[in-house]
């Protein structure tokens, strides 16, 4: 039977261990050798006063402003050649405010315009507003880039902008001096409180603002030797990170935090009180300007060669780390621990070693340093609560190589558990090799080459071990070196014992649909004289299963069919029978006569308490399949989604196992559209979606899904920017 364990598997409990060399890995939440910083060439950061900014709109167009030459960048980015220069591909547009007096244009750089004074920070709201923070001049310029004019001038002296950051319609700008406003392209400025913790410095001076998915607002202070801060304006402790320039959002909870050209970019991952830094990103040619998320989902800087994307960097890893557990009780004295399972990857040219210390009294010696994780940067919540770590006469010497772990061919030693099928981990084990006791301490030595590293998810410590050798002759057991090795060897075969007694005594997991191994859903289904379809997905023949016996029960019903229909699509299909469209109306091509498609007449094929007309028997024109076809009950389905031809063939299958016998069915799909001849009626035949609103269509640079369409209606009128005889007149 299987026996109580203690476990290591979250974040905050290898958070609460000894890192010597290891880290927290962000995908599992376990641990991995740690990451090798080496040092990377010295390189200054850009001239503050000529720092950049990069933005994108709707129609995927990037926005770079240049502050030290008074201009904004316009470039088409879905259609720039990486491989050419910029000089090289006409499609990289300038364009300026226009002077005071003028309709506030966008003229390009070719031509007569007023030149910005130093330009920064840029913003774009949901409506295609773009916010220019023009230092210089003390101000923020909105433009309406739909209409191409300049709507509003803002001036927000004496503080002047340095960044901007915006989310839907709200904009924040950052002000020299630590000042921050909100605004709108009609509203604002509205000052707000800027945060500042007693963890940054005073000199600290903030430069740059990112607005998070959520909309909470993050403010990077930096001090004068490249130190910063990120500070969350919600609540919260600030961030430290060495030679901080800029910072922009990737996704809910994932920060990409720039340093100065030539190294990495670095990945927060945000958890709370928690901070684990990621996979380091390599922006080669980085200008040190600034960053931005492109609407591809990745991030964006600016080179010397133009508009470049940040990958993935190689990761270097220590070539040797240790993790030492806190202590786990089993709660007995003098327990004989039993085996530990470990879920690991261990790639080729790792190494993966357990070492193990044990006591049965609380010890008042100094105990060994507990150390976090250094890629962790968090408050550990009731750190005072952590178990303690082993005396310093128990802690494994640096030179014990430890115990290696063995892999089970079988899996896991769990009953019935099965990992996922992109699950690369697996379950090793090794008897606890130390005396009895109360309490255990796990140390785990990793070993790499430096590319790759083992990766642990999880640690399970079985308590007690088995009693096999209680049950042999005392004889067996008088020399604790021969009971020690006859225990850990009868471990081998009461292993494979309490799994098959495990498996036996929870063998109703296998008549569970949400449970059973999907190679098993055959077997349980034919017990409910059902065959499955293995072209369905695994989730839907699950539930299936689940529903069948109700299913079976409403089997030709309309409720039955939609149900069996709505589990294999994932979404609900619309049936309708066509009697309830009689005198309903509508776009009908096809013969009045017909009794599918007439309307309800009185007297005709509508009748009203009784006999209408003369009683008598009229056969029918044609052969029997004519007439089964225009007279059967029929029905169509309506599938809101797109289907290939195996879910199509599915469809027709459930159709023809659940339908009636006597019925016609019609199957229309989001590819066929709406179809004159069935009627178009909302909710029956035809389903209307919200369009998203009107957005231009740009030739090599529009995207699927992102609601460009053909035409725009009229840009309307401006009050207190069109002039008559530009763009505007009476009557």
């Amino acid at each position: 039977m299987e026996r109580p364990f203690a476990l290591v598997r979250t974040r905050d409990q290898w958070s609460r261990a000894r890192h010597d060399g290891t880290a927290i890995d962000v995908e599992t939440d376990g641990i991995e050798l740690a990451r090798d910083q080496r040092e990377l060439p010295a390189a200054d950061f850009p001239d503050a006063a000529l720092s950049g900014g990069l933005a994108f709109d709707s129609g995927c167009r990037l926005y770079h402003s240049v502050p030290a030459e008074g201009r904004v960048e316009r470039l088409l980015w879905g259609a720039l050649d990486p491989s050419l220069s910029l000089a090289d591909q006409p499609q990289a547009l300038d364009f300026i405010a226009g002077a005071p007096a003028a309709s506030g244009d966008f003229a390009p750089a070719t031509g007569p315009a007023t030149a910005l004074v130093r330009p920064r920070g840029l913003a774009v709201d949901e409506d295609d507003r773009l916010f220019i923070a023009e230092e210089g001049a003390s101000r923020i310029l909105v433009f309406d880039l739909w209409s191409s004019r300049l709507i509003r001038r803002l001036s927000v002296a004496p503080g002047r902008p340095l960044d901007l950051a915006g989310h839907g319609r709200t904009v924040w700008a950052l002000l020299a001096g630590g000042s921050l406003v909100r605004l709108g392209a009609r509203s604002g400025p509205v000052p707000v409180a800027l945060r500042r913790t007693a963890r940054v410095p005073a000199a600290a001076e903030p430069t740059r603002v990112a607005a998070a998915p959520d909309g909470s607002l993050y403010v990077l202070f930096v001090d004068a030797v490249g130190m910063g801060w990120i500070v969350p304006q919600s609540g919260g402790r600030a961030l430290e990170v060495a030679n901080a320039g800029d910072l922009e959002f990737l996704g809910p909870g994932l920060l990409v935090v720039a340093r100065r050209p030539g190294e990495e970019l670095a990945q927060l991952k945000l958890d709370g009180t928690i901070v684990v830094e990621g996979d380091s990103l390599k922006a080669r040619g980085y200008d040190g300007a600034g960053i931005v998320r492109t609407p591809e989902g990745k991030i964006g800087f600016w080179t010397t060669a133009g508009f470049r994307t940040a990958v993935v960097a190689r990761p270097r890893y220590v070539r040797e780390g240790r993790v030492t557990t806190y202590r786990l009780d089993s709660g007995e004295y003098q327990t004989e621990w039993g085996r530990v399972f470990v879920d690991a990857c261990v790639p080729r040219e790792t190494e993966l070693r357990l070492l193990f210390a044990t006591a049965d009294e609380v010890s008042d010696e100094p105990t060994l340093e507990r150390i976090p994780a250094p890629n962790l940067d968090g408050t550990i919540e009731r750190a005072d609560l952590s178990p303690p770590m082993p005396p310093l006469t128990l802690a494994p010497a640096p030179t014990d190589p430890g115990v290696p772990l063995h892999r089970r061919e079988t899996g896991r030693e769990l009953a019935w558990a099965r990992p996922d099928e992109d699950d690369e981990f697996q379950t090793y084990e090794v008897p606890v090799l130390a005396p009895p006791g109360r309490y255990l301490w796990l140390t785990l030595a990793l070993a790499g080459n430096g590319r790759v590293s083992p990766r642990v998810k999880g640690i399970r410590a079985e308590h007690p071990s088995h009693d096999l050798l209680r049950r042999l002759p005392r004889g067996f057991s008088r020399d604790d070196r021969v009971a020690d090795f006859l225990r850990r060897y009868l471990a081998i075969f009461e292993g494979a014992f309490g799994e098959l007694e495990a498996r036996a005594e929870t063998r109703s997991t296998l008549l569970d649909p949400h449970a059973t191994p999907e190679e098993l859903l055959p077997w349980l289904a034919s017990f409910l004289g059902l065959t499955l379809d293995e072209s369905w997905p695994e989730r839907s023949k699950r539930q299936l299963i689940d529903e069948i016996p109700d299913l079976w029960r409403r089997r030709g019903t309309v409720g039955g069919l939609t149900r069996f229909l709505e589990l294999y699509l994932g979404r609900k299909p619309i049936l309708v029978e066509h009697f309830k469209l009689r005198g309903l109306g509508g776009a009908l091509l096809t013969d009045e006569a017909s009794s599918l498609y007439s309307g309800a007449i009185v007297g005709a094929n509508l009748r009203i308490g009784g006999q209408v007309g003369t009683a008598g028997e009229q056969p029918l024109p044609g052969t029997e399949t004519d007439a089964f076809e225009t007279h059967a009950h029929r029905f169509s389905v309506l599938i809101p989604t797109f289907l290939d031809a195996e879910g199509m063939a599915a469809v027709r299958h459930i159709l023809d196992s659940q339908r009636p016998a006597h019925t016609v069915v019609d199957i229309c799909t989001v590819a066929a559209g709406m179809r004159v001849g069935l009627g178009l009626h909302v909710e029956l035949l035809s389903v209307i979606g919200r369009t998203g609103g009107w957005q231009a269509a740009f030739v090599g640079g529009s995207r699927l899904d992102r609601a460009s369409v053909l035409g725009r209606p009229d840009r309307g009128t401006h009050v207190g920017v069109d002039r008559l005889g530009e763009g505007l007149r009476v009557g």
